[in-house]
C-alpha cells in the first residue's frame, strides 16, 4: 500500500491524540520496544507510535509514527546505524547520512530517504538529539497535540 505525497503529508500533519492515558514509560538504560495507539482528533484515522531503545547499544533510540498500520510517515533515529540514501534520492543521492537522522515518507520512496536533522523538512530544532526532549519534538513534528506524562526509570 502506498500513498500520494499529499495524502502522506495530510496524515502526518493531522492532529493526533493518545487513546490510552497511561504514562509513557521511558527507560534510561534498559531496552524498550513498545507501541501506543493514536487517533486523529476526528477519530477517522488510527496511527501507531513506536518507541524503541536498543538492546546492545542503549544510547540508540528510535521513534516512529505509522498510518494505516504499515505506512511509516516519520522515523527519528538517534545514535542508530548510519543510513545510505538510494542513488536516485532527491536528497543527498547515494550519500551516507549520520547516525542521528529523520526518515520522512516520500512518494515513490516510502521511508527509504533519511535527512540530516539540520536539513529535515519542518524539523524544529536540529540540536535536540537525545531522549525525552527529542521524543517530545518528534511527537510535535507528527502533530500529536497532547500526550500522557512521560515517566522515566532506570
Amino acid at each position: 500500500m502506498s500513498l500520494t505525497q499529499a495524502e502522506a503529508d495530510g496524515l502526518l500533519e493531522m492532529p493526533k491524540v493518545f487513546i490510552d492515558p497511561a504514562p509513557l514509560e521511558f527507560t534510561l538504560t534498559q531496552p524498550m520496544n513498545y507501541e501506543r495507539v493514536l487517533h486523529s482528533t476526528d477519530r477517522r484515522e488510527e496511527f501507531l507510535l513506536t518507541i524503541e531503545r536498543g538492546r546492545r547499544k542503549h544510547i540508540r533510540l528510535k521513534y516512529q509514527t505509522r498510518a494505516r498500520r504499515v505506512i511509516i510517515l516519520a522515523r527519528l533515529e538517534l545514535n542508530g546505524p548510519p543510513h545510505k540514501n538510494p542513488p536516485y534520492s532527491p536528497y543527498k543521492p547515494g550519500e551516507w547520512i549520520s547516525e542521528t537522522h529523520l526518515h520522512v515518507y516520500r512518494e515513490g520512496f516510502d521511508d527509504r530517504i533519511a535527512y540530516e536533522l539540520v536539513d529535515a523538512p519542518r524539523w524544529p530544532d536540529p540540536n535536540i538529539t537525545d531522549g525525552i526532549p527529542a521524543l517530545e519534538h518528534f511527537m510535535r513534528y507528527c502533530a500529536v497535540t497532547q500526550w500522557p506524562p512521560i515517566q522515566t526509570s532506570l
